[in-house]
């Protein structure tokens, strides 16, 4: 039998010590009609007891406190009494966490014969109170049954399903892996690590919302990039554990490589830059299945791309050097290690071409950058501009796409400096082209950029160039 969650944070458990201190008005409970007399008569009794005691005593009446406790649950207003609420939510957190042969999951489990929509309907309207620790509770108590349902192989209702998608939903948002309080993101994270553990739980998680939900994921991930040794160990390795666990996923790898080619880039700054072996053995293990586990070689080799992008390759091969790869202790890393620089080594040697590394820009415009050579090869474009016509002008397509985001004005600088290139090259095609297709947008596009007052004459002055070019080939 495997053992339901225990969160590892000192502060979950701290404030669980406050709030079982804390005496609550049973009797005034009853009076003012929140509670009936039984519920307060039975609450009461455990209240009294020591921890031992209380357990015998839901075990020797166990429907009756599993109903008990569950419809109080239910009957407290959202954001009513959180001091009561959240008396329930620990004893309820304590039973299913501390019954020894998990009776009282089971108990609660067994209540969706009688209602479907229990026992996860009370936790999951709390999940709307404004107080994070009682939507804690709630999201602890509901992974411990939920991933008792799916042992038993209950996981397939559809209840659950909407119920995981509210849980992955709440743990991604701001209130927890999205927040800027460690406490609340060490509590997702392992939260969330517990549920995509499950292989139906990881399939509900891709197939709802997985870009947006992994954001804050990616945020925390690029923070660690930054700030490799500074962060906190525990929360930096749950996070990247969790995206290991992810990352056996091939459709998963390649929705997160095509929304967050950036993720890559973090994960090789963190396996450089970390002293933590273990930080390191996840980082390189994250990147190793994001090359072998690919729905198809194209996707493959656009991973590979990415990563040699990144330097990928030097990287990979100093960290062979260092010690703990190189003395053989660590048989693991020492084995992706080899593995990246063999299939990296290969590409280079028999794949990839300059184009191939233009295209990945393409694919990924956070990656444009000068830094790259080809922008400024004069040799390269001549070599490679007829490409540029090919299925009726489908990068240059691509170009103006990129022109038209909001965002990546450094890349719409080299991307305009890219289109001179073009016209110079392709001469009157690409003029006319751009002069007369899609009705003129995009040569409408270019003097939009020229018009922009934000300031940006960088961005001015090479869309000037480009229309000058496109001015002088008209004549």
């Amino acid at each position: 039998m495997i053992s339901p969650l225990i969160l590892d944070s000192s502060f979950y458990t701290d404030t669980k010590n406050v709030v079982r201190e804390r005496i609550i008005p049973w009797e005034g409970l009853f009076r003012a009609g929140v509670i009936s007399e039984d519920d307060t008569n039975h609450i009461k009794i455990l209240e009294k007891q020591s921890p031992e005691n209380k357990v015998k005593t839901v075990l020797s009446q166990l429907a009756l406190y599993s109903n008990t406790l569950l419809n109080l649950l239910n009957k407290l207003d959202v954001n009513g009494r959180d001091d009561v609420l959240k008396n329930i939510l620990v004893l309820l957190n304590d039973l299913l966490l501390e019954l020894p042969n998990q009776e009282f999951i089971d108990s609660l489990l067994a209540m969706s014969k009688v209602d479907p929509s229990l026992p996860y309907d009370p936790f999951l309207k709390h999940l709307g109170n404004n107080d994070n620790y009682i939507k804690a509770l709630c999201l602890h108590s509901l992974t411990i049954l939920l991933s008792k349902a799916d042992k038993q192989g209950n996981s397939g209702a559809e209840i659950d399903n909407e119920v995981l998608i509210k849980l992955f939903d709440t743990l991604s948002s701001n209130h927890f892996i999205g927040s800027n309080e460690s406490s609340y993101q060490a509590i997702g994270i392992q939260i969330l690590q517990e549920l995509v553990i499950s292989k139906n739980f990881r399939q509900v998680y891709q197939k709802h919302n997985l870009v947006s939900n992994f954001k804050s994921i990616n945020h925390l991930i690029s923070n660690l990039a930054r700030l490799p040794n500074s962060s906190s160990l525990q929360l930096s390795y749950n996070v990247l554990l969790t995206t290991w666990v992810l990352s056996f996923s091939a459709d998963i790898n390649r929705l997160l490589i095509h929304n967050y080619p950036d993720l890559i880039g973090s994960l090789l700054t963190i396996s450089k830059d970390s002293i933590k072996l273990k930080i390191v053995r996840m980082a390189v293990s994250i990147l190793k299945n994001f090359v072998s586990v690919s729905s198809s070689e194209s996707d493959k080799f656009r991973t590979i791309k990415i990563i040699l992008f990144d330097d990928g390759l030097s990287i990979m091969k100093t960290l062979q050097e260092r010690k703990f790869a190189s003395s053989g202790s660590d048989d693991e890393l020492s084995n992706d290690l080899q593995y990246l620089v063999d299939t990296l080594s290969e590409v280079v040697s028999e794949k990839l071409s300059s184009l191939d590394e233009y295209l990945t820009q393409l694919d990924n415009p956070n990656l444009i950058s000068w830094s790259s050579p080809v922008h400024k090869s004069s040799q390269f474009w001549l070599e490679n501009s007829g490409k540029f016509k090919d299925n009726s002008f489908k990068l240059v397509k691509r170009i103006f796409q990129i022109l038209d985001l909001e965002a990546h004005v450094p890349a719409k600088v080299i991307l305009l400096n890219n289109l001179q290139s073009l016209i110079k090259n392709l001469g009157q095609d690409l003029v006319k082209f751009i002069n007369e297709a899609n009705g003129g947008a995009y040569k409408l596009r270019i003097m939009t950029l020229l018009d922009k007052n934000d300031g940006d004459n960088e961005l001015k002055y090479e869309a000037l160039k480009t229309i000058q070019l496109l001015v002088g080939h008209n004549f």
